[in-house]
């Protein structure tokens, strides 16, 4: 009986000593989101609802929340859709996009980059397989 308490204990010891372990790594990570946010860094994505491409301004409204309007600099923020780099004007209310911003010393959301999002077309096996066969 002495023998099996002492089998079971091992485990709970065990479980016990890695349960702060845990917490510690959950804290760092909060600890290191928040830093992310003070200094007014992120990446989100939702829909364009707005575009100026006259004031260089885009806003993205994200699913959960209210819009955000970014400053696209030309020649610093990079733009595209897909693999393809287009311009601000090439943008069009509605697509969803992902943006990549920072926060400037006068407190203006700034777009390091924006990616027009596309859906990626799936072409079964069978399709690939015939066109190599075609090219043989």
């Amino acid at each position: 009986m002495k023998t099996l308490v002492k089998l079971l204990m091992v485990p709970i010891f065990i479980l016990f000593l890695a349960v702060p372990a845990f917490a510690q790594e959950e804290v760092a990570l909060e600890e290191e989101f928040s830093l992310i946010e003070e200094a007014g860094e992120g990446v989100i994505t939702g829909d364009v609802t707005t575009l100026d491409a006259g004031a260089g301004t885009v806003s993205v409204k994200v699913t959960e929340g209210s819009a955000m309007t970014f400053t696209v600099v030309d020649g610093e923020t990079i733009l595209w859709r897909g693999i393809e780099d287009i311009e601000l004007s090439d943008i069009r209310v509605g697509e969803e996009a992902e943006v990549g911003y920072y926060t400037n010393e006068s407190g203006d959301l700034i777009a390091s980059w924006v990616d027009v999002l596309v859906e990626e077309e799936v072409v079964p096996v069978e399709a690939l397989e015939a066109e190599v066969t075609e090219a043989e």
